[in-house]
């Protein structure tokens, strides 16, 4: 068996040439994967605070364009009443049917309407909860918190590499040093 220079003391003492290197090295690749997916983090975050910033900025712009609009449907109810009180006034036979025909015509345009009415009510609840001014600013919020959480994360990913960086430094120095 043949014996190799020194004891195990001997071998443990001190940096070998570039094994300091190789240190940095091996540490830097250990910290690579985290240090990019952090800032990853960071960038997606930022990148969905400015989406909702111009979703809010769209939402107040659309609030402040949305002209003031009346029920069209008033004045069509009210109409159709008429319509009826008409009819009743009606002498002639031909004038009576020729009324109800345009009665039914209305008062079918009229339940198309109210239909319509009540659907695009639905829709624009809809929208206002999910995209509306209040909803955008509260998705603003969750996005600025979300940033604001990734950055202290990629702190604390940067903060744990300075720490091992710290650590290779003091062990370095130990066994250089003694």
């Amino acid at each position: 068996m043949t014996q190799h220079g020194g004891s195990n003391s001997e071998a443990t003492e001190g940096l070998d040439p570039g094994e300091r290197e190789q240190l940095l090295y091996a540490l830097e690749t250990r910290f690579t994967d985290h240090l990019e997916a952090a800032a990853t983090t960071v960038r997606e975050a930022e990148r969905a605070l400015e989406e909702a910033q111009e979703q809010l900025s769209q939402a107040l712009d659309e609030e402040a364009s949305r002209a003031y609009q009346s029920d069209s449907l008033v004045f069509m109810r009210g109409a159709m009443d008429e319509e009826v009180e008409g009819l009743y006034r009606k002498t002639n036979p031909k004038k009576v049917r020729a009324a109800y025909r345009f009665l039914l015509d209305r008062a079918v345009d009229l339940a198309a309407g109210e239909v319509q009415g009540f659907h695009d009510d639905q829709a624009a609840q809809l929208r206002d909860r999910t995209q509306g001014v209040q909803a955008s600013r509260e998705a603003e919020a969750r996005a600025t918190e979300a940033l604001e959480a990734a950055r202290l994360m990629q702190e604390r990913v940067h903060r744990a590499e300075a720490l091992a960086r710290q650590g290779l430094d003091a062990m370095a120095d130990k066994l250089e040093n003694g």
